[in-house]
């Protein structure tokens, strides 16, 4: 009778302690799962930001790679290394040299000019003694009459002949002079010519020179910054990849959540049903036994997705710190390659050398062009001067023509004419003289001629400019090309430097703005606690309760769709040593792809 009574206390104590199990999973049985739907929008603007980051991330790779792109300048650096050869051939030595070849011709058509000038003034004694030998055959005819008419005839010749010298002079001295100032002008422009060929060449040695070693820089540290850009967004890539399996673990952990709500709505509703199970009837130790079976298993699973959500939460969070320093770590490898500041970058001190380099070649073409223009006119002025000097040559046969007449008449005179014919002695001496000096005019014609063919092939040489105004032409096609490129690089660059900036800050306030896992941690570590509190009291009154031997507890392992679940019962009865990622459930489902074997839970 004894111990009826002790089993019917027992039992009735059972049955209480059910009743308060059912009343403490009062709203666990169907708002369990409300810990996690009740942040579904933070799950949601999360994965929205999740997706903007890496939308942002492939604008910024693809502009970061257009940027090495630019600054690699390999078809520059093979253009100006072309053009710079061309340019050399402009205004290397041989150039240089045929500049003072130039001034050497110039400088002995200067000596020319001032022996001529030398032969002209030695006309004037010519004309001097034709004159005074003109003023005495004059007076001498008129001493002698009618005898001495045809002497003042005479007379009338050599001064007319003198008169004539005069005016040929006086033209070539003119001629002489406009020679002498072209003369001096190319050789002033001869020299700017070889100051400007110098100028040139060693700008073109300067600044052509140390771009392309600075262009061949810059394609280096392109090449260096193209691998660690495709290294960092290998590296961005995996980090959003982490991040997003991270934020997959809210599904996983939403279905241990939602199978565990399962579970106690069954255990709920077995004892809504007074302890009658699917066999009938159960003695109420045994249900109790089961409770804390349940209890035990869901308590587990609900502290596993705690311990699991929290370590994902902090990995999500360590990977947009990271992502956010990946990204800001863009702007910083791009300044390297681009240049510090937009002004010293090196396609924009290159802009600024070739344009030096067109204008000292521009230059050195616009003084050749003119060069050429002076000689022109000096062998023109040279050609004009011949028609002078053959006058004067006829000069030089009149004279002794005159000569001869004189001594004719003077002959025919008789002694009469004896004073005429020292004159025209007299005369005669004058024709030698003036013979001597159009021999030496004649020479003189000889090398002005010589001179002038000179100077003309010179003349075309230099007007002929071609070659230099087509290398500047190129040179306008790279400038172009080259300050396209620049103010690309710089809008690119200008570009990366703030969305870098931006978007890492942005990367930085997602991760500071993830907290909703201690939110939802303290809710289930509170659920947690009670059932464990009710798997005590069980264990009371059923000492082999929460130990896993109910039979039903392997239509409910038979139910789990995930392995982690499977993992942790067993692990919750010691019946089985679960590996460590299997106990995991983010791990678990990562072994299984890149997303789990429940990426349909999205």
């Amino acid at each position: 009778m004894g111990a009826m009574t002790d089993t019917t206390d027992l039992t009735s104590t059972a049955s209480d302690m059910l009743r308060q199990c059912r009343t403490a999973l009062e709203g666990m049985e169907h708002g369990l799962s409300s810990v996690m739907k009740g942040r579904e929008r933070d799950f949601l603007r999360l994965g929205e930001d999740l997706m903007s980051l890496q939308a942002g991330c492939e604008d910024i790779s693809r502009d970061a790679r257009e940027l090495v792109a630019c600054t690699s300048g390999q078809g520059m650096h093979v253009t100006l290394e072309g053009l710079s050869g061309e340019l050399r051939s402009l205004t290397d030595a041989t150039v240089h040299d045929a500049g003072r070849r130039s001034l050497g011709d110039i400088e002995g058509v200067s000596g020319i000019v001032n022996e001529l000038s030398s032969i002209v003034s030695a006309f004037s004694k010519i004309v001097k003694h034709l004159t005074m030998l003109g003023i005495a055959t004059r007076i001498e005819s008129a001493r002698l009459g009618t005898d001495g008419r045809g002497f003042s005839t005479l007379a009338d010749d050599v001064e007319k002949l003198a008169h004539l010298i005069v005016d040929h002079c006086a033209g070539i001295t003119t001629r002489i002079e406009a020679l002498r100032g072209h003369v001096d002008s190319a050789r002033a422009r001869t020299l700017a010519i070889i100051h400007a060929q110098d100028q040139c060449h060693n700008v073109i040695s300067r600044e052509l020179g140390a771009h392309i070693a600075g262009l061949a820089d810059m394609a280096e540290r392109s090449a260096t910054v193209s691998l660690a850009l495709s290294r960092n967004a290998e590296e961005i890539e995996a980090e959003i990849a982490k991040a997003v399996r991270s934020l997959q673990s809210h599904d996983i952990v939403r279905q241990q959540i939602e199978h565990a709500e399962h579970a106690l709505a069954e255990v709920a509703g077995v004892l809504d049903n007074g302890g009658r199970g699917p066999a009938g009837q159960e003695d109420a130790l045994d249900m109790v036994a089961f409770v804390a079976d349940v209890l035990t298993l869901q308590a587990s699973q609900l502290d596993s997705a705690d311990r699991h959500f929290s370590e994902a939460a902090a990995i999500l969070r360590d990977s947009l710190d990271s992502l956010a320093a990946r990204i800001r770590g863009i702007g910083t490898a791009i300044a390297a390659v681009a240049g510090t500041t937009d002004a010293n970058s090196p396609l924009v001190r290159m802009e600024a050398g070739i344009g030096t380099v067109k204008a000292e070649l521009g230059d050195f073409a616009t003084q050749g062009e003119a060069l050429g223009g002076i000689m022109d006119s000096v062998a023109e002025t040279i050609a004009g001067m011949g028609g002078s000097i053959e006058a004067i040559e006829e000069v030089g046969a009149e004279i002794e023509l005159i000569a001869i007449n004189a001594s004719i008449k003077a002959a025919h005179t008789g002694e009469a004419g004896a004073a005429l014919g020292v004159l025209a002695l007299a005369i005669q001496g004058l024709s030698a003289d003036a013979r001597r000096q159009t021999d030496a005019v004649a020479r003189i014609l000889g090398d002005i001629s010589s001179a002038s063919k000179v100077l003309q092939e010179k003349a075309r040489q230099y007007n002929d400019q071609s070659e230099a105004w087509r290398v500047v032409g190129q040179l306008d096609e790279v400038l172009a090309a080259t300050s396209g490129t620049a103010r690309r690089c710089e809008t690119l660059f200008a570009s990366l430097k703030s969305t870098s900036a931006a978007l890492g800050s942005r990367a930085g306030e997602v991760g500071r703005s993830i907290d909703f896992d201690k939110d939802i941690g303290s809710r289930l570590t509170a659920i947690r606690r009670t059932l464990e509190g009710q798997v005590g009291l069980a264990r009371k009154l059923a000492p082999e309760g929460g130990l896993g031997k109910s039979s039903r507890l392997r239509a409910l392992y038979d139910r789990y769709t995930m392995e982690a679940e499977r993992a942790v019962h067993e692990a919750a009865f010691g019946l089985a040593s679960a590996p460590h990622d299997a106990a995991n459930p983010v791990a678990a489902q990562e072994d299984a792809g890149e997303f789990g074997d429940n990426v349909e839970l999205f």
